[in-house]
């Protein structure tokens, strides 16, 4: 069974969505799916200097069957390679799915899985409590909390991360709300018990306060970039490192949010991205919608601003 120290070890760094990549015909493109893994590993994003979350929502876990959800997880990890920590999000609306992809996980040989509380029926505190207890009870690898109240309807007070962080697998938490002073007191109160990941984009401050990941999506593109700002902040240079987010990931992020108001879904940016930097990004699946030619014009723009390397003329 690990302990929290183990989990801190290797829950550390930039933390990223891979994207899963579909063929034209939108089926499961597989072998994409593992050299993008490959090239991010190449990249520095190995334990302890990053993680990798298979089937998140940047990775288009909604459009995916369960079939399909556990078939990316495990390209993902044996791409991987035991060089990258690898968690898999297991969150859906049906206990016993999510039961099902934990095992999954775990038979797979992943570092751990990510889950929500269950959506679209908002649950009580009750129905967390047993629910996060029944995957406690399923699997023996680390369960990382994700609060995501704009998506679930349902946002985790201290007195039940307190409540769930006395779990024996709950060890991790990918963390946002809607309140800054809330966000930063709960990694006050509970970094000591659980590995957090910024989930808020308050990336510097965080690290300060002892959390030991944050969200990235630009890693997909850029992990060497990612990478030396998490090595920044761990040298103790948090001036520099907030400058450098700001110049370039505060940019990325305002486009990422605007797209993703405009055309749906969390993935549709990245995999534009990949196309202008050479590799294979492909389309995707509706709901979501691929950016027009005009947006990806104005993406590349972008990423030659911020210093993204080999962007294609």
């Amino acid at each position: 069974m690990p302990d929290i120290e183990q989990v801190k070890a290797i829950v550390r760094g930039p933390m990223l969505p891979v994207i899963t990549s579909f063929n034209d015909d939108l089926s499961l493109d597989l072998d994409t799916i593992r050299d993008n893994v490959r090239y991010l590993v190449d990249g520095g994003l190995v334990t302890g200097k990053g993680v990798m979350l298979a089937t998140g929502a940047g990775g288009d876990f909604p459009m995916l069957s369960s079939e399909e959800r556990k078939q990316v997880a495990q390209a993902v990890v044996e791409a991987a390679g035991g060089k990258a920590t690898v968690f898999v999000g297991v969150q859906h609306t049906n206990p016993g799915v999510c039961r099902d992809l934990a095992e999954h996980a775990q038979e797979i040989g992943a570092d751990g899985i990510q889950v929500s509380p269950t959506y679209y029926y908002e649950p009580s505190d009750a129905d967390t409590i047993a629910f996060y207890q029944m995957l406690n009870d399923a699997v023996s690898i680390p369960i990382m909390i994700y609060n995501t109240p704009w998506l679930v309807g349902y946002d985790l007070s201290f007195e039940m991360l307190d409540e769930l962080a006395g779990m024996e697998q709950v060890l991790a938490l990918k963390w946002a709300c809607d309140s800054v002073h809330r966000y930063l007191r709960a990694i006050e109160l509970f970094a000591g018990r659980l590995a957090i990941v910024d989930n808020l984009g308050l990336t510097v401050m965080a690290h300060m306060m002892g959390a030991t990941g944050y969200i990235t999506h630009l890693a997909n593109i850029w992990p060497e970039h990612e990478v030396a700002i998490w090595e920044q902040m761990d040298a103790g240079d948090y001036v520099g490192a907030q400058a450098e987010f700001q110049r370039v990931n505060w940019r990325w992020l305002d486009f990422r949010g605007r797209m993703a108001r405009s055309t749906g879904g969390e993935a549709n940016v990245v995999k534009a991205a990949y196309d202008l930097i050479g590799r294979r990004g492909g389309p995707v699946r509706p709901p979501t919608r691929d950016m027009s030619p005009e947006n990806r014009v104005e993406l590349k723009a972008l990423l030659q601003g911020i210093g993204v390397p080999g962007v294609l003329d």
